[in-house]
């Protein structure tokens, strides 16, 4: 069961948020800090967007062995996704040999409180085994890598099987005009690649079915929205559809600036794909404070917290429109000083476990509510 607000939420939050309105040097009126008095315990945005949308966060085990933050996961998502812990290289100790003694302390904390978990993830060209790629001096072999691809997706799946309810299943396969990085026809010339050609995506995901026919099947990727790679993800759906393969959605990694991309490109890829009738999960997102990925974090105040806020919720906005076609959204990462994205830049709903400004705008559009 879900926990209920307790003391223990007071706890985690210090000090009210400010109730004045704050104004730039130029004189322009900036949205105030929404209402929300010290000692009430955070709102919970599973809860808000309940019978809406599946709402969750990458974390870590450490996080469930505390009871403060464990019981704030509880209360604020219904879905989490291991943000290291069931990565190949994280559960692999040698073909055939696993740990998986932080990832089993995820799911099972999870499933007890009735927590869906993805699965993240199987097949990536980075975090893999040094003894998947292993060749003894020799061309490592179609069928070898085949084989090894097929043993570690059925033990890792099997092992889980019933308690993970979706798996992103293969991981950054499509590479559109990046500099310094190696493509054919839209495919990163990955390790996977190289060896296996194209119809590894095919395999790992008739793998993964095999090892968990009920398991919900995603293909990962970053920048979604872009044309070039939404046609290459649409003809990766069209393809194993066509074969009889299994599929159930694409994953939309979503790291995005406060200016890329424009919400309607990832809305018309959202809709493009739920016309082949797999569905959509937002599965990794957050909102850096640069403008563009190649900007420095500017100095913070109190406009631009302003301005990513407004950002969270015009994609929430989208994201409840579309409300059909999406079944979760999670962050990547619960606080902004733990994120990837490192400090100063703070491109999450939480500080500390306390709600940020765009945590409050996202908790509005929850209903509609948000300026």
């Amino acid at each position: 069961m879900r926990a209920h607000p307790s003391p223990w939420l007071t706890a985690l939050v210090v000090g009210a948020a400010s109730l004045a309105t704050a104004r730039s040097a130029l004189g322009e009126e900036v949205e105030p800090v929404p209402r929300w008095r010290s000692g009430d315990p955070i709102p919970s945005l599973a809860k808000a967007y309940q019978g809406q949308l599946l709402i969750g966060a990458a974390v870590t085990h450490e996080m469930v062995l505390r009871s403060d933050t464990r019981r704030f996961l509880e209360h604020q998502f219904d879905v989490i996704v291991a943000e290291n812990e069931m990565k190949p290289s994280a559960l692999s100790r040698g073909e055939g040999r696993y740990d998986f003694a932080a990832a089993d302390a995820l799911v099972d904390w999870a499933n007890r409180n009735g927590i869906k978990v993805r699965g993240h993830c199987l097949v990536w060209h980075r975090e893999v085994p040094a003894w998947m790629f292993a060749s003894d001096g020799k061309p490592l072999s179609r069928d070898v890598l085949v084989r090894r691809m097929r043993g570690y997706i059925h033990d890792v799946v099997s092992h889980f099987r019933g308690r993970v309810w979706a798996w992103d299943v293969v991981n950054e396969a499509f590479v559109v005009s990046e500099p310094g990085v190696q493509s054919e026809n839209g495919w990163r010339r990955s390790t996977w690649y190289e060896v296996i050609g194209p119809s590894y995506v095919a395999l790992a995901f008739q793998f993964a079915h095999e090892a968990d026919p009920e398991a919900f099947l995603f293909y990962n990727d970053y920048e979604t929205q872009d044309p070039a790679k939404r046609s290459l993800i649409l003809e990766l759906v069209r393809s194993l559809k066509e074969s009889g393969v299994a599929i159930g959605g694409i994953g939309h990694q979503s790291h995005y600036t406060l200016d890329h991309p424009a919400v309607g490109s990832l809305e018309a890829s959202i809709q493009e794909i739920a016309r082949l009738g797999v569905m959509n999960h937002i599965t990794e997102m957050d909102i850096s404070l640069r403008e563009r990925w190649n900007a420095p974090v500017p100095p913070l105040t109190d406009e631009l917290r302003a301005a990513q806020a407004r950002r969270w919720a015009e994609f929430f906005r989208m994201f409840r429109r579309n409300a059909d076609k999406i079944g979760a959204v999670l962050t990547w990462g619960v606080n902004g000083e733990s994120s990837w994205l490192r400090p100063p830049d703070e491109p999450l709903l939480f500080s500390a476990f306390r709600p940020t400004r765009a945590f409050w705008a996202v908790l509005d559009e929850a209903t509609g509510t948000s300026e």
